[in-house]
């Protein structure tokens, strides 16, 4: 019995001498861990204070001396139903790859993005050059590679497009606001001008054509006047009205020959330098010159069949002949400018500017604020570290 107890006690004692040991290590380490860290700090407050404090001055000063930015932008809707052949001769004359999507927003977006667009802002802006654009520094020949020049473009210009709400947005972000907002006008004129350009160069070919005609009817009139005052003849036999009527006809049919020749001419001279496959149009030209010629020879015979009028009536037939073409001519040429005027009306409504470039009052960049507080960070975190390598050094 008296052997029982004496073990359990020896149990009992070891037990509790376990826990004592272990109550004495848990305070011990506390004791340790604050002293530790309160002489950590003490060996290294310099550095803790003292490297963030003068990473934090240098880049306040860096900071200072960085040039301001000043971001200008545009938001474009992009209407879905709009006809696309206004916008064709936008994208056959700024893109040789983007016409591939099926939506005018699509490739309105790939053509603004297109090399040769971001050509016309880099001869427009003098680019390589433009100390508002690549900062007041010298020129070299390798800053004037083309490469090189185009990819300080493609960083200057943002073109962003959100295909669920047809919204185009095009940034530019140069060191002077007003550099800015003119980059972003650029291309928002360029926009208008090719969307517009196909029925706008018609709309003032008609026009120019239709001033012209009329110019010349009045002359026309005015000479038959003063013909008739002068010889005192008012009428034609009439044994000759039949050829002349016909030979009248057949000048009609040759002038809107012509001007339709005219306007094929136009049509492949500005498209020149486009992809656009112009067979067909220069068959449409050679069609309208055979015709022209056909009917310059079956005038030459009715003229044959005139030649024996009188002097004066021949010449009287020539001015009434001239005068009803010209007035046939007149009355085509001003059907088709309303035409024309109604056409480039429905143009106007392929993109509607939403938010329209202004220049920019606050700038962009830089955050010093922001800068400050990243070298802060950083600094601190390697101050740390440097402290506590340079504890386990001394330990």
């Amino acid at each position: 019995m008296s052997e029982i107890n004496i073990e359990q006690l020896k149990k009992e004692i070891k037990e509790e001498l376990i826990k004592s040991e272990i109550l004495m290590s848990i305070e011990d380490g506390e004791g340790f861990t604050l002293t530790k860290l309160s002489s950590f700090f003490k060996n290294n407050w310099k550095i803790i204070v003292f490297i963030p404090l003068i990473v934090v001055i240098i880049s306040a000063v860096y900071s200072f001396y960085l040039p301001n930015y000043y971001k200008s932008s545009a938001s474009i809707y992009i209407f879905p139903n709009g006809k696309s052949s206004a916008l064709n001769g936008f994208f056959y004359n700024f893109s040789e790859d983007s016409y591939t999507d099926s939506g005018n927003a699509s490739l309105l977006f790939n053509s603004l993005k297109s090399d040769s667009m971001y050509e016309y802002i880099i001869n427009r802006f003098g680019i390589a050059t433009n100390p508002a654009i690549i900062e007041d520094r010298p020129i070299t020949e390798k800053e004037l590679i083309y490469d090189k020049v185009l990819k300080d473009i493609k960083e200057i210009i943002k073109i962003n497009y959100d295909p669920s709400n047809r919204i185009i947005t095009i940034s530019a972000e140069t060191m002077i606001a007003t550099t800015s907002a003119e980059i972003v006008n650029a291309y928002l004129d360029k926009m208008d001008q090719f969307t517009k350009g196909p029925r706008k160069e018609k709309l003032e070919f008609v026009k120019k054509q239709l001033d012209k005609t009329k110019t010349e009817l009045e002359e026309s009139e005015n000479a038959l006047k003063v013909f008739q005052k002068q010889h005192k003849l008012l009428s034609i036999d009439k044994k000759y009205m039949e050829t002349i009527n016909k030979i009248t006809s057949l000048e009609i049919k040759k002038n809107e020959a012509e001007i339709t020749l005219e306007q094929l001419k136009t049509y492949i001279s500005n498209s020149k330098d486009t992809k656009i496959d112009l067979s067909e149009i220069k068959n449409q030209c050679d069609s309208e010159v055979a015709k022209i010629n056909s009917i310059d020879s079956k005038i030459k015979e009715l003229d044959k069949e005139i030649n024996d009028m009188p002097e004066n009536m021949l010449e009287l037939a020539r001015l009434k002949r001239t005068i009803s073409v010209k007035e046939k001519i007149y009355s085509v040429l001003n059907e088709q400018y309303e035409i024309a005027k109604i056409a480039e009306a429905e143009e106007s409504y392929q993109f509607k500017i939403i938010d329209k470039p202004r220049i920019a009052i606050l700038k962009s960049r830089p955050s010093r604020t922001k800068i400050c507080l990243t070298a802060l960070l950083i600094s601190l975190i390697l101050s740390f570290g440097i402290s506590l390598f340079r504890e386990a050094t001394k330990n």
